[in-house]
């Protein structure tokens, strides 16, 4: 669905359990269109795979460099270090990946999220640095570049307790933010100030932010 719009909805306390919806509107703006990317017969599910296994390899970046910034060095982690093997490959749940053609060029800008845990260790391998009981969420936006490989325009992977280096970012939906008939992203977004609204315009490189109503400029 795509909607013109001047503002969002303002943003709400993390704990206030009233449903808000964010409201984006413009009396004079175009007519509300579609966004959503026709797939191609098999298409969809090479791009699913190709998504899943980037969501894998972030989540497993993010867990170890967050495990090595627990590790005090000393010589034994120095030892272990050089004889460490490939994290395993955490575990997804709640995927969930959508398209849009945004540029209205027939090129996917592919939004994929999920949660995650790693694995409990092997029987017989000894401790694990990572928390295996921590939960993690992952928000991976992509479009395929000339040579269809995937071509990263955000990467955000967070848990509970670095939400205010990384918020959590849950997808809404395709909006027209800015009457210029291109389509945006708008995403619910929950960090340690609270729980709102941000608006990102998918650019050749990035999302820019475009509005935040945690951070209003």
């Amino acid at each position: 669905m795509a909607v013109t719009a001047t503002k969002a909805a303002e943003s709400v306390p993390a704990k206030d359990d009233a449903q808000t919806v964010p409201a984006i509107s413009d009396a004079g703006g175009p007519e509300p269109r579609s966004y959503a990317f026709e797939w191609l017969k098999g298409d969809e599910d090479d791009r699913r795979k190709q998504m899943v296994e980037l969501a894998k390899a972030e989540v497993r970046a993010y867990v170890a460099a967050r495990a090595k910034a627990r590790i005090v060095p000393n010589a034994t982690h120095t030892t272990t270090a050089r004889r460490a093997v490939k994290a395993p490959d955490p575990i997804l749940e709640n995927v969930q990946m959508t398209a849009y053609d945004l540029w209205n060029s027939n090129q996917p800008i592919i939004a994929f999220s999920a949660t995650a845990h790693m694995p409990p260790p092997a029987a017989g391998s000894g401790h694990s640095e990572t928390d295996v009981d921590l939960q993690y969420s992952i928000l991976l936006v992509t479009y395929p570049d000339i040579y269809n490989n995937l071509h990263k325009l955000y990467s955000g992977v967070t848990d509970k307790f670095h939400m205010d280096i990384t918020p959590r970012m849950e997808l809404i939906d395709a909006v027209d933010a800015d009457g210029d008939g291109r389509g945006e992203l708008l995403f619910r977004v929950t960090s340690d100030n609270g729980t709102g609204w941000a608006i990102y315009r998918a650019t050749a490189d990035k999302l820019w932010k475009m509005y935040d109503s945690l951070n209003p400029q």
